[in-house]
């Protein structure tokens, strides 16, 4: 029998798979490439929209990744029997200017600058299901990065 509880699963598979390395827009880190488009629109978060498919600010450059993650999120629905109908909000948020947390340690993985991920999953009970984190990023520069020669994933 489903259950909205595993919602926080389902984000926190999410979050996961979003931070790692092996999410790559054109053969680059994902992420790197998302912090180059909030420096470039002028703003200090970037939100994916799953259930809509869209990205704030718009770029057709990551219309793959976001319906990749859409995916990603029926398939998990799929496999735990939850409905879709379920859901009122999923959505992937990068804000690349958070405060830092106090007395939290951040371990420094990569050059670049803090940024927060939040994974969010709302269910139609208006409750929130969220795994959130830190690391560091600096914008996309080819010439700082080595280009993936795998299969690009989006």
């Amino acid at each position: 029998m489903a259950r909205r509880k595993e919602l926080k699963n389902i984000a926190s598979g999410l979050y996961g798979s979003f931070i790692s390395r092996n999410n790559d827009v054109g053969g680059y880190w994902g992420i790197g490439k998302l912090c180059l488009l909030a420096q470039q629109s002028g703003v200090q978060i970037v939100r994916l929209d799953l259930l809509t498919k869209s990205i704030f600010p718009a770029s057709s450059e990551f219309s793959k990744l976001v319906s990749g993650y859409s995916s990603i999120l029926n398939k998990h629905l799929s496999a735990k029997g939850i409905p879709e109908n379920w859901l009122a909000s999923a959505t992937i948020e990068l804000d690349f200017k958070p405060e830092h947390p106090s007395g939290k340690h951040i371990p420094i993985a990569t050059w670049g600058s803090l940024f927060k991920l939040v994974v969010n999953i709302s269910d139609d009970m208006k409750k929130n299901h969220t795994v959130s984190g830190y690391s560091f990023c600096g914008p996309h520069n080819p010439r700082k990065e080595a280009k993936s020669a795998g299969t690009e994933r989006f």
